[in-house]
């Protein structure tokens, strides 16, 4: 796969932390999920997004460090769920240790095409690797999506200030 590159680091990149205004932002909440020779990867992602309806493309990123990242980019595939209110645990579990992440315990299963299935799931998309492109300290992933299933009666999970907690809708009237 082609790897754009970006220009090096300069000495004003240093001053800037966008921690601060990205803690403000509600996100959906994903776990990215792949398997290879050595089993099923996962990770917990927040920054997926649609890039392209036609052909239907999405991104998401992966940091340089991620345990997932080499069986993802190998196999060439990956699976994206839209976790569903309630699911913060999982949200939590695939964050943290890896070891613990496809334990058995009724959680997750194997989709038909051979990907990890988050079952519970508002969304899963099921991609091809499009394209890896470098995004400083992670990689920029897009992904042509091959299959979706979406049930549009759950709602989904979003990581706003530090924590994953559910959308709650109004009915548009003002208080």
């Amino acid at each position: 796969m082609p790897l754009a590159t970006l220009p090096a680091r300069t000495a004003a990149d240093a001053d800037v932390d966008i921690k601060h205004c990205f803690r403000n932002v509600a996100s959906s909440a994903w776990v990215i999920t792949g398997t290879g020779s050595r089993g099923p990867v996962g990770f917990t992602a927040i920054s997926v997004v649609s890039v392209s309806m036609e052909p239907a493309l999405v991104s998401f990123n992966i940091s340089r460090t991620s345990s997932s990242l080499s069986t993802i980019a190998r196999s060439g595939s990956a699976a994206l769920h839209l976790l569903s209110e309630g699911q913060d645990d999982i949200a939590t579990r695939y964050a943290r240790d890896r070891s613990k992440r496809f334990v058995h315990d009724g959680v997750w299963g194997f989709g038909a095409e051979g990907l990890p299935e988050i079952h519970g799931a508002a969304s899963r998309l099921v991609v091809t690797i499009h394209d890896l492109v470098d995004a400083g300290d992670s990689l920029l992933v897009i992904g042509r999506v091959t299959s979706q299933v979406t049930n549009p009666n759950i709602r989904p999970l979003v990581h706003h200030a530090g924590e994953f907690v559910p959308v709650h809708r109004s009915n548009g009237a003002s208080e």
